[in-house]
């Protein structure tokens, strides 16, 4: 018990180590970015005529807000993100048992401090980077748990911002609507269409709404059909311009390419890829309950959310931050794992983890980035998830319980 104490007063520790260094590099974050764009935007300026600027029109309104508060104090403002960050994480980790209908499990049980070690590195770059993920994670988890009690508004509303912050997670629509979760996907397309049409309307008027809806868009599509992605880019997407095209991996250390495609047609292999895996789900998904309130909906969580960064155009290491979910389910669900299992688990956690720059240094980490590391591990997480998500489910288990705490 004593070891598991420790472990956890290290994690904690090292968390509050990282946002107190991002607050004496405020000019190195990302969270710099967001005040810069809201400015633009409280300013009356165009915020995609900054370079920086990827995010959906509904973050604009999230960053005029993150601005107004940098005018009083950057460091101030970059300091309650950062606590907002580390709670969304400490709610993930309360949200996840009890999506499977069991109780949390304290933070001194293997059940939390298992799927955290494996993806700590990840956690560290996104409070090192101050990145906006954890926020959509915990959104995603608390707007299925609020579905699950019946809260169909707040949880249509939750999941509505988080795939109006990026734009990913509306997958999770299509998903309600398969489950034949009508209120649900109601309420969720409701408010969708509140936050990012009624919303940007009544502020900036319908032409100038429209305008920054088309210059969303142009970003979207340029970073999809970019054919040089740099190696930080670990989606599947670059994974594929690097292996399929010349070009693919011009900006990387190494190269990588077996094939000489145009990058189009990687584009419409990704595209095919991603149907032929909706229908394997959908196919897979259906032995499951509909009901959302099923603690199997969970498994179907998990491989969704371990999909997300897969499947977006441009995914940096922050964005993989949902593999959380993949490995709390893989723990949670096979106790007494054979032997493939374990080896593919500690490949993943190879490829995730001990690829940090802290471990193998700048130009190793770029040249293991070069070679997909990223987007190998998280498949590798991927393929585990959906054995995990098959297997029978164990029945709840209350916190005193000690729910995999030994």
């Amino acid at each position: 018990m004593r070891w598991r104490q420790a472990v956890a007063a290290l994690l904690i520790l090292l968390a509050a180590a990282e946002v107190v260094r991002s607050l004496g590099r405020l000019d190195g974050v990302i969270f710099t970015g967001y005040t810069q764009v809201g400015e633009v935007v409280l300013q009356g300026g165009d915020p995609y005529g900054l370079r920086i600027n990827t995010w959906p029109p509904f973050f604009l309104f999230i960053a005029a807000g993150l601005a107004l508060l940098a005018r009083i104090s950057l460091a101030g403002a970059l300091l309650l993100w950062q606590i907002g960050s580390v709670s969304a994480l400490w709610g993930t980790l309360r949200l996840m048992p009890r999506l499977a209908g069991d109780e949390p499990a304290p933070l001194t049980s293997t059940a939390v401090l298992v799927p955290v070690l494996m993806t700590a590195r990840l956690l560290q770059e996104h409070l090192q980077h101050t990145q906006v993920n954890l926020y959509v994670l915990f959104l995603i988890l608390l707007a299925f748990h609020l579905f699950q009690q019946r809260h169909h508004g707040l949880g249509g509303l939750a999941l509505a911002a988080a795939a109006s912050l990026r734009a990913v997670p509306i997958l999770f629509l299509p998903y309600l609507l398969y489950k034949r979760a009508w209120r649900a996907a109601a309420w969720t397309a409701g408010f969708l269409v509140v936050i990012n049409f009624f919303l940007p309307v009544a502020t900036f008027g319908p032409k100038r709404a429209l305008e920054r809806w088309h210059s969303w868009r142009a970003v979207a599509t340029a970073e999809t059909a970019d054919p040089t992605p740099g190696y930080s880019n670990q989606s599947l997407l670059a994974a594929l311009k690097r292996l399929l095209t010349s070009e693919g991996s011009a900006r990387d250390p190494v190269h990588t390419a077996v094939a000489d495609w145009p990058t189009q047609r990687v584009v419409h292999l990704l595209y095919g890829s991603i149907a032929l895996a909706a229908v394997a789900l959908a196919l897979l998904f259906l032995r499951n309950p509909p009901d959302l309130a099923s603690p199997r909906t969970v498994g179907e969580l998990a491989i969704i959310l371990v999909l997300m960064p897969l499947i977006s155009p441009l995914a940096w290491k922050p964005h993989f931050v949902t593999l959380l979910v993949g490995y709390w389910l893989i723990w949670r669900l096979s106790p007494g794992k054979p032997r493939p299992v374990w080896i593919l688990w500690w490949a993943s956690f190879v490829c995730l983890t001990l690829s940090a720059p802290a471990l193998v240094g700048t130009r190793v980490r770029s040249v293991l980035e070069s070679l997909n590391v990223i987007t190998v591990g998280a498949l590798l997480v991927l393929g585990l998830t959906i054995w995990a998500a098959t297997l029978p489910q164990p029945r709840p288990r209350a916190n005193n319980e000690g729910l995999r705490s030994s």
